[in-house]
């Protein structure tokens, strides 16, 4: 059998395209993140700005470009400490199976590593067993923890039954203040 060599790079402008090519056959993207020519734009002038919203490395067999995991380094207050969030690991489907996206997490761990970041954390939605499955066989450990997610274009704040809230709270007392 031949020994498979996968090739790690970062995203760049010569591999862009091929970085958009690995995200449309990434089957798991609901219709709601199709991508149209908006999104590849700012996917592109976010990855290139000054300062980059998030970072991308691709994998490469040979020509074949097969993987990529998308990346944001954020702050964690708790640990004072830069944190490393996984945004999406993804490998082609014909190369699953062979190694690859263990070489990715493990790749994800050095490049962490390396930006002294404190904690690495990535989500996976409930219903994808095989990615909490794949996630926990290489040694990613579930915690106890729900994340929420805000629409901020089609959020309305509610207020809570009965409470009074913070901007009542200061209404009522800038009109003492008046009388």
């Amino acid at each position: 059998m031949k020994d498979i060599r996968l090739t790690i790079e970062k995203l760049n402008k010569e591999n862009f395209d091929n970085f958009i090519d690995l995200i449309k056959k990434n089957t798991d993207l609901k219709e709601s993140r199709y991508l149209n020519t908006a999104k590849i734009n700012r996917l592109n002038e976010n990855a290139f700005s000054s300062h980059p919203s998030y970072e991308a490395y691709l994998g490469r067999i040979s020509i074949d470009w097969v993987a990529y995991a998308s990346i944001v380094t954020s702050y964690s207050t708790f640990m004072a400490l830069p944190k490393f969030v996984i945004e999406e690991i993804f490998v082609s489907q014909n190369f699953r199976n062979l190694g690859i996206g263990t070489a990715m997490v493990e790749f994800c761990i050095r490049t962490a590593k390396k930006k002294e970041c404190g904690i690495i954390e990535l989500s996976i939605p409930n219903n994808n067993k095989k990615a909490k499955n794949f996630f926990e066989f290489n040694g990613v450990i579930p915690i106890d923890t729900t994340y929420y997610q805000i629409d901020p274009y089609s959020t309305k704040i509610g207020r809570p039954l009965g409470k009074m809230t913070y901007t009542d709270f200061m209404r009522k007392n800038r009109k003492n203040q008046l009388t």
